[in-house]
């Protein structure tokens, strides 16, 4: 059985609230999320007892069925990478706040405000992982 790369996207488009992103066709958005996700799968896949790296880009999906916990972390790394974006463009920030709004907060506060944020969806991100490592491999089994 197989887990579709949607699947995964569906719960992390979630975690986030980017309603100009969800405006865009599924074909665009699909697509940036699939980079995200892959951006995900390359730090998670070391620690992951399942292998990450058995997917087929042509039916965009994993040849296997991941579980909801490997969904979940995933989908987590997508939020995480999707923020990194966010928090590293500025220009992006000021076009999603009105003018007052925007004036009204410094920018740098609101940079830092989002880069907090980023810091701790990293840390959630990171310690998922772990906690998953820790919970399915022995130290033999762990991948170099």
């Amino acid at each position: 059985m197989a887990t579709p790369f949607t699947d995964i996207y569906a719960r992390a488009i979630f975690r986030f609230a980017d309603y100009e992103f969800l405006k865009q066709d599924i074909e665009t958005r699909e697509g940036v999320l699939e980079q995200y996700l892959f951006s995900a799968k390359t730090e998670f896949q070391r620690v992951c007892h399942t292998d990450l790296g058995d997917y087929d880009i042509e039916l965009k999906q994993f040849n296997q069925t991941l579980d909801d916990e490997i969904i979940e972390i995933l989908s987590l790394g997508i939020a995480f990478y999707w923020l990194s974006y966010k928090a590293l463009n500025s220009e992006l920030l000021k076009n999603v706040l009105n003018s007052k709004d925007y004036y009204y907060y410094s920018p740098a506060n609101l940079l830092k405000e989002v880069q907090t944020l980023r810091k701790t969806l990293r840390e959630e991100f990171t310690s998922r992982m772990r906690q998953h490592s820790y919970n399915n491999n022995t130290i033999g089994t762990l991948k170099a």
